[in-house]
């Protein structure tokens, strides 16, 4: 049998091995993904982005609509019209969808 209070910080111990770095890109990855989001937005392609945030990586895929120099983000609007920000910092990868 288990305290409440050992089983809580046991779960949050467990989610913190889960979180991982996040990883550092080079100039080539950053050309391809330059590469891939030009041929995204001129043929208005949707494009799959993966990200990270707070130890963990997560997906967004739609069009991407506007790239925002000024705030350094990512505008995406997914296929449900919702409007998604990604910051140019956590971009992990970046993919045309089939």
């Amino acid at each position: 049998m288990i305290l409440p209070e050992y089983r809580e910080a046991w779960l949050q111990e467990r989610e913190a091995r889960k979180k991982v770095e996040q990883p550092t890109l080079d100039e080539q990855q950053w050309l391809e993904f330059e590469f891939t989001l030009s041929e995204a937005m001129t043929y208005n392609r949707p494009v799959v982005f993966t990200y990270y945030n707070e130890g963990e990586f997560h997906e967004v895929e739609g069009h991407c609509d506007y790239l925002n120099h000024a705030q350094k983000q990512f505008h995406i609007v997914s296929a449900t019209e919702d409007v998604h920000y990604v910051k140019f910092h956590s971009l992990v990868h970046v993919e045309l969808c089939s």
